[in-house]
């Protein structure tokens, strides 16, 4: 039986051309001595190109700061590395990757063997599960729209052949016009709402400020029902300035605005609002309170749900948006009531999209 040790140095360069992945054989100081193949026809170089190259010219500039030294890190460390990267091409074209690397040591110098896999295929099956997903949660929302549409529609047209009756004295006719004008309200604010959940794209992540967050937010909310408010608590701009995250700030703020909005709704006259922002690891935590009537706890697992409301002239969807922009930034967001006591919206989201791993030196 042949002696695996004892092939050849071309044997195992057959043998690595024939693998279908990318393989990169690299120095833990990122001089590349090998690739095979498929990882030059994967970034787009000619035969024999990559030798004598540098690791970083596949990684992304920000990337080779701090993302590239960590994985030589862990795996001069560990043995190996594996998980996801955005890496590019000769010509600075991006697509998403699998790495695994794994450390050789047995000779005067250490190589790392980077398997490299393109799963963009994958990361696209990803984004059209996640369309689907948002798709279908559109199709409840119009499911329970066409329902309430039903009954303004209903109403308009039966208060409107009332108007045709004759004989009807000037009070009638009054209050069915006052009707048909308040349903026709209704109406035109159901749709817009409609609009507005349904034409919401996935959000445009970039860094933005808490401080940032909060004024746009609060620029959205009418100046008359922001002075109904008896008192408002929020930190200071200077604190918000130095709270930053990942996020779509204008998606965000839409988010925030209509949590706000609802608590100043609450149905107090002297409603005051409490907003608290806390930086917790990687994530952000911020909320807002009320000291308003509160939400019966029967009603509590409704609240999210499209169209739902417990006002006078209000269509819902609100907190519905709200929870479709925090859920597309990845994070979460929970209601605590009690009735006569007041309510607490709660809403996390990540620093970062990115991994620590991408973000922060090891």
């Amino acid at each position: 039986m042949t002696d695996p040790n004892s092939l050849d140095q071309d044997l195992l360069q057959a043998i690595l051309h024939s693998i279908p992945h990318g393989i990169v054989l690299f120095e833990p100081g990122g001089q590349i001595v090998f690739a095979n193949n498929f990882a030059e026809q994967l970034l787009g170089f000619q035969a024999g190109e990559l030798s004598d190259s540098s690791i970083s010219c596949m990684f992304l500039e920000d990337d080779c700061e701090i993302f590239l030294p960590n994985i030589i890190k862990l795996t001069t460390e560990d043995g190996r590395f594996e998980g996801e990267a955005l890496l590019r091409d000769r010509k600075n074209r991006e697509f998403f990757a699998y790495i695994t690397t794994f450390l050789y040591r047995g000779g005067a110098q250490d190589i790392i063997i980077a398997a490299i896999q393109d799963i963009g295929t994958l990361k696209t099956l990803q984004r059209e599960l996640m369309e689907t997903q948002r798709v279908r949660s559109m199709a409840k929302v119009v499911d329970q729209m066409a329902h309430h549409i039903r009954n303004p529609i209903a109403a308009i047209g039966g208060f409107a052949a009332r108007l045709l009756r004759k004989g009807l004295d000037e009070s009638d006719k009054q209050l069915y016009q006052d009707i048909i004008y308040q349903e026709a309200s209704r109406l035109d604010k159901l749709l817009r709402n409609l609009a507005d959940f349904t034409t919401l794209p996935l959000p445009s992540l970039a860094h933005d400020t808490f401080e940032q967050l909060l004024n746009r937010a609060l620029n959205m909310i009418p100046e008359p029902l922001k002075a109904a408010a008896s008192e408002w608590d929020a930190p200071p701009a200077e604190e918000l300035r130095s709270v930053s995250a990942f996020m779509d700030v204008e998606f965000m703020a839409r988010g925030l605005a209509n949590v706000i909005t609802n608590a100043l709704e609450s149905g107090d006259p002297t409603v005051g609002i409490i907003i608290r922002v806390t930086a917790v690891e990687d994530h952000i935590h911020f909320s807002v309170s009320d000291n308003g009537c509160g939400i019966k706890q029967g009603d509590l697992p409704l609240v999210f749900d499209p169209l739902f409301t417990t006002k006078n002239e209000h269509v819902g969807l609100g907190l519905t948006i709200s929870q479709r922009i925090i859920n597309d930034h990845d994070g979460t967001i929970k209601i605590e009531s009690a009735v006569g006591e007041g309510t607490t919206v709660s809403m996390e989201i990540p620093r970062e999209k990115r991994r620590s791993i991408r973000v922060r030196r090891l």
